[in-house]
């Protein structure tokens, strides 16, 4: 395979992924990759109209995948709901962990301005990677 038949390749391996981020993280996603796995946060959908409206964490369990690791794509995911600041202290399964539209709680969206500093951060990155690159050459 030559270099550029190889970078086109890992390219496209990570537009897909970049693909799939941008769809959003699914409940065992944000979990996964905190500590204790998520367990004793508060997790939230991005769509929920209320910003008290959130599940706490109780228990997770994730699945393996074919080479006995654990993934992130399948589980079960147990917590306390609180909707509109009200909880019942009660612990049952989450409802829907699969969707793509989970995040940490307290979830704001972030403003224009935000945005924005993150592209040019973003850019400004890029272009002190590419002068490195271009230093080792």
């Amino acid at each position: 395979m030559s270099s550029s038949s190889a970078t086109e390749a890992v390219q496209r391996i990570f537009k897909g992924i970049a693909k799939q981020k941008a769809k959003g993280d699914n409940f065992y996603d944000v979990c996964f990759s905190l500590a204790d796995h998520g367990v004793g946060h508060r997790i939230t959908k991005k769509v929920w109209p209320s910003r008290n409206t959130y599940w706490t964490v109780t228990k997770i369990s994730f699945g393996d995948n074919s080479g006995g690791r654990l993934t992130s794509l399948k589980g079960k995911a147990y917590g306390v709901l609180t909707w509109n600041g009200v909880s019942d202290m009660k612990e049952r399964p989450v409802i829907d962990p699969l969707e793509k539209n989970w995040t940490l709680f307290p979830y704001t969206m972030p403003t224009k301005a935000e945005k924005e500093a993150m592209a040019i951060a973003m850019k400004a990155s890029r272009q002190q990677q590419k002068e490195q690159e271009g230093e080792q050459s």
